[in-house]
């Protein structure tokens, strides 16, 4: 049997425990946020260009047994060339000569495959703004030694300023495909969430000059696509009464 003074405990005890719940049961519906409702879109900007400049990639190469010897060689048609395009107008900062490679030299014989020595070869990149020049540079290049060209195009100087502005563009386009979708679904564009670059920019040429098409020298440059994309996540707010 128990006595007045057990039952006024357990009595204080159950109080003490509801009002337990009850506090837990308050904090947690403070902390709980419901989630907030967003769209995901992504957004294409572009800017025309035209090319300013051309790019050219000489390779110098060398064949022989002593490795030492090819490098001797190399370098002096390396400086016959770089003394070549300073006499042209082209900047020292515009050529650049820093990748080397080294491989084995094989020639088929009536024995079979045999390494013969070495080629040791140098690849010069070659930017230049007087693109009316670029044969006479490539001719001249070839007389001083480069053996073959790997690369040539048309590239505009202001890439980096044209690649904001179509940053700009992909923004506005953006935010403008989020509200045709909101608009559809009867809520407003809210504030941004989150905003992520795609790439790096990316550049399309409508007439990109390769060695291919040498034969339309006297066309004007195509123009250049600088584009960007980006990737928004907005929040979307419920359409107040009245508001459309």
């Amino acid at each position: 049997m128990r006595t007045p003074a057990i039952k006024n405990i357990a009595r204080t005890a159950l109080v003490i425990m509801t009002l337990s719940f009850s506090s837990a049961g308050v904090a947690q519906q403070q902390t709980t946020t419901p989630p907030v409702s967003q769209i995901q879109v992504q957004g294409t900007g572009s800017v025309a260009v035209t090319p300013d400049a051309f790019s050219v990639t000489f390779i110098l190469e060398q064949k022989g047994e002593t490795v030492s010897k090819l490098n001797t060689q190399l370098q002096n048609h390396l400086n016959q060339l770089t003394d070549f395009l300073t006499e042209q107008g082209v900047p020292a900062e515009q050529i650049q000569s820093m990748q080397v490679r080294l491989s084995p030299w094989y020639e088929n014989t009536s024995q079979g495959r045999k390494q013969q020595g070495f080629v040791l070869a140098r690849e010069v990149s070659v930017t230049h703004n007087q693109i009316d020049q670029y044969d006479r540079i490539i001719d001249g290049a070839l007389k001083r030694g480069v053996t073959r060209i790997s690369q040539f195009e048309l590239v505009s100087q202001n890439q980096q300023d044209a690649y904001q502005k179509a940053l700009i563009n992909a923004i506005s386009d953006a935010k403008s495909r989020a509200g045709v979708i909101a608009s559809e679904l009867d809520v407003s564009v809210g504030s941004v969430i989150s905003v992520t670059q795609q790439h790096g920019g990316m550049v399309f040429s409508t007439g990109r000059a390769r060695m291919a098409m040498a034969d339309e020298s006297a066309a004007m440059p195509g123009q250049q696509q600088i584009e960007a994309n980006v990737n928004v996540i907005f929040a979307l707010d419920a359409v107040k009464n009245g508001e459309q």
